[in-house]
């Protein structure tokens, strides 16, 4: 499958139905492009087209791609990108996880930091908080909140709330998009409330994408480049990027 086509699953299964013209917009393709490419998941039995757009086949296929296809979308960079973010978790931090793929493997590689001592981990995704279950060396302090059924997360008004109280030492995030021009982007407006307010309580905020999430924008911002402390990516990044980054004082970290 083209990773285009993966990412338009990605979209469709955070969403009842999405536009040809918002799948352009997103994607940075033509409409026709998008056509042609949900011509091609309807004849794979993917998607079904409606008229100016499509959306999954069934309730049950969304659920299962929301998650999934997160996940298995450059698996092995995010291990890796993980493994490295995993380094500048310590003994009795206190940190936040958000619900996306990048960070949950940064959880997986967690458990094998059988050094670590009494962690607090905030997730704000419930597939993270699983991946911590079991994990003798880590507290899991849940918010409360709203659970998002196409992508595990929790969001919603009485989360300002829970972390009000909190003090946050580091902040591991996820970003549909990462530009010097536009900061990092998403594309649920909940989660971009959400992710501001953690942006403005955290000490530190730690920045988890692959080299595809470059110069990608979402529907909508939810931090500016100089709110970053560190960003971790992987070598297909673009270099002109990186050093714009690097310019304005933010260190960026390479998996390799």
């Amino acid at each position: 499958m083209l990773p285009r086509h993966q990412k338009i699953l990605k979209l469709l299964a955070g969403k009842e139905n999405v536009s040809v013209t918002e799948l352009s917009s997103l994607l940075g393709v033509s409409e026709v492009t998008i056509r042609t490419d949900l011509n091609s998941l309807a004849k794979q039995g993917k998607v079904d087209r409606l008229h100016g757009g499509a959306h999954l086949v069934e309730e049950r296929v969304r659920q299962e791609y929301s998650f999934q296809t997160r996940k298995s979308l450059n698996s092995q960079i995010k291990h890796k990108i993980g493994e490295l973010a995993s380094r500048y978790v310590n003994s009795s931090d206190s940190v936040l996880f958000d619900s996306s793929t990048t960070v949950l493997a940064l959880a997986h590689a967690i458990r094998n930091r059988d050094e670590l001592k009494d962690v607090t981990v905030i997730p704000t995704g419930i597939w993270t908080a699983i991946e911590l279950m079991g994990c003798n060396n880590v507290n899991v302090l849940l918010p409360g909140g709203y659970l998002r059924h196409t992508s595990g997360s929790i969001t919603g008004l009485s989360n300002s709330n829970f972390f009000s109280e909190l003090l946050i030492q580091k902040a591991f995030l996820g970003a549909w998009g990462i530009s010097f021009e536009n900061g990092l982007t998403d594309t649920h407006l909940l989660e971009i409330e959400l992710k501001k307010f953690i942006v403005s309580r955290a000490k530190e905020v730690f920045v988890l994408v692959d080299g595809s999430k470059f110069n990608q924008t979402g529907l909508s911002s939810y931090a500016d480049i100089n709110q970053i402390s560190k960003v971790i990516t992987d070598s297909t990044a673009p270099l002109n990027e990186i050093e714009k980054l690097r310019s304005d004082n933010i260190e960026v970290l390479i998996a390799t």
